[in-house]
């Protein structure tokens, strides 16, 4: 159907609604001019008064899409889609007993009305009631003004309508699926700290959140979230409910949407039946758009969706989140944000980060290095007296044990501790870069240059036939280039320690290839480390001198 509509669309100008006199089922209209800020493509259906779906004609599918001219349908991003064919977004649901509508909100056939900036969905209870549903296009605030106006027209006053609103289902294909991304629901109670879940398939999961102070609620996916809101104190008082299920039930044809991958809010509402000839209005706004700093602070109230950006980067570690991730994780965000108005381009602006963290760390590291080169000197003074040691309490594991710590203590061998330092200092810089890059909407469908033309995708240099279907260079050059500076760093003489170090040569390949799939934008990071810390090596060599053998497993590995 939504493909049908699409064909609908290109016959007909991009203004043009179909009208309640066509007696047509389904309907598209354009809000708003495509490519302004705001705009959108909007699919509906008369059964159930449901949007089938919704592009954002601000943003287009892909960097080739973005090229093309002129524009086609076609062309701009499919943010939501009916997730099981009939199960649109925006449609109402609840039982006779609930709604005092004999008629199925969810499949009878709404009448329609077209408006300048929206559209008007109604249907009459056949007892005295009529309910619309009016949704008025807002560019303003990324989304539409949604509103529920039940009135009684000669009902028995006093009771309450009842329905479920089903969220719009945000579209979750494979291609932009990651590492530590998923598709969730959230409610905030404004107290800046986000409920948030990811139901289990098939399943119908609450919100734990104050209704009484909602802020809003929702769902997200990777860059781009829907959020409902209430725009009054009677309208915060009607929400009664706030919950989440997943779909769709099988895979989407049009969006390759995988089997209940994407969780859908729900949004439970209570209407009181007014005396007759009065009416209940309810308003809510429904933002539809880029998870983005630079995007919310372009709203009316900037501070309103800005806790769902402290979910997207907590950091996720074993499903614990560790300590001061988040923090470094907005902190490296702001700082890519200025690097790039500086520079204009996001990979330079990345490669400036990385060449400011590793500059800062070089004097620390310098001081390291030479700190263990001096006890590896003292470590070559006194290994006869090790070595004899050894030969002596070699069978007596505790013995040797009880005589080492004694000969430490005697002859002050404290290992320089610090020479890790470097490694735990940038530990946390690449936790942040990891976390922040899942769902930094800044760069999506940027362009670093040559092959690389979205940071927010593997760098696939070229296609392949068979899996994993695209050749990703950054990865493969990272694992060399660590592989070989690990292989020109000297194997302890320890037995034990020689094995450890022989086992972590080759955790690179294991790390990269958990990686392959992941963002260039943090490959770009990586690599830039790894030629720094490669230049680095040969400075402090020279410097220096090599490295002891027998401090050899200290050395720090490069991030």
């Amino acid at each position: 159907m939504l493909k049908l509509l699409r064909l609908l669309f290109l016959l007909l100008p991009a203004s043009v609604g179909i009208a309640q006199s066509t007696g047509e089922v389904g309907f598209d209209r354009q809000f708003g001019e495509p490519g302004a800020p705001g705009s959108f493509h909007a699919y509906f259906s008369r059964l159930g008064g449901g949007l089938k779906g919704l592009q954002l004609t601000d943003h287009y599918k892909s960097v080739a899409a973005a090229r093309n001219s002129p524009h086609t349908p076609a062309d701009y991003m499919l943010l939501t889609f009916a997730p099981n064919g009939d199960d649109h977004g925006l449609r109402l649901v609840g039982t006779p007993a609930e709604t005092h509508f004999e008629q199925d909100l969810a499949t009878a056939e709404w009448t329609y009305q077209e408006r300048d900036s929206g559209v008007v969905f109604s249907i009459d209870s056949g007892k005295g009631l009529v309910l619309e549903k009016n949704l008025t296009h807002d560019p303003t605030q990324r989304g539409f003004r949604l509103e529920f106006v039940l009135r009684n027209r000669d009902a028995e006053p006093g009771g309450q309508v009842v329905f479920t609103l089903l969220g719009p289902a945000l579209v979750n294909a494979p291609e932009v699926s990651l590492l530590g991304t998923s598709s969730v629901a959230i409610a905030d109670s404004g107290d800046g700290a986000p409920k948030h879940v990811g139901p289990a398939p098939g399943k119908v999961q609450p919100l734990d959140v104050d209704l009484k102070n909602l802020s809003f609620a929702g769902n997200t996916n990777r860059f781009f979230g829907a959020f409902l809101y209430p725009l009054d104190d009677a309208s915060r008082a009607a929400l009664v409910g706030v919950a989440a299920d997943t779909v769709p039930a099988r895979e989407d044809p049009d969006s390759k949407t995988p089997p209940n991958s994407v969780a859908r809010a729900r949004y439970t509402m209570s209407l009181a039946i007014p005396a007759r000839d009065a009416e209940t209005r309810v308003s809510f706004g429904l933002y539809l758009g880029p998870k983005s700093y630079h995007v919310f602070e372009k709203l009316a109230n900037p501070e309103r969706f800005a806790p769902i950006l402290n979910v997207d980067l907590t950091t996720p570690c074993c499903f614990v989140e560790v300590p001061g991730g988040r923090f470094m994780a907005r902190v490296l965000l702001r700082l890519l944000g200025w690097f790039h108005d500086v520079i204009g381009n996001w990979g330079f602006a990345i490669i400036m980060l990385t060449l400011l963290v590793r500059g800062l760390l070089a004097p620390v590291n310098y001081h390291m290095q030479k700190s263990m080169r001096a006890y590896g000197a003292r470590m070559a003074v006194l290994k006869p007296k090790l070595d004899a040691l050894k030969a002596k309490y070699g069978d007596d594991q505790k013995a040797y044990q009880q005589a080492m710590v004694a000969f430490q203590r005697e002859h002050k061998m404290i290992p320089p501790i610090g020479g890790c330092l470097p490694l735990f200092a940038t530990m946390p810089i690449y936790i942040g870069l990891f976390t922040a890059l899942r769902t930094a909407y800044d760069l999506r469908h940027q362009s670093f240059g040559l092959w690389i033309q979205d940071l927010s995708r593997a760098d696939a240099l070229f296609h392949l036939s068979f899996w994993p279907h695209e050749f990703n260079l950054l990865p493969l050059l990272w694992i060399s280039m660590f592989v070989w500076l690990q292989l020109r760093m000297p194997l302890p003489t320890d037995p034990q320690a020689r094995q450890m170090q022989k086992m972590m040569r080759y955790m690179p390949i294991l790390f990269g290839v958990m990686l392959y799939g992941y963002a260039s934008a943090l490959l770009v990071y990586m690599v830039t480390s790894m030629v720094w810390s490669m230049l680095e090596s040969a400075i402090m060599k020279r410097l220096l001198g090599p490295i002891d053998p027998n401090v050899a497993a200290m050395a720090p590995t490069p991030m």
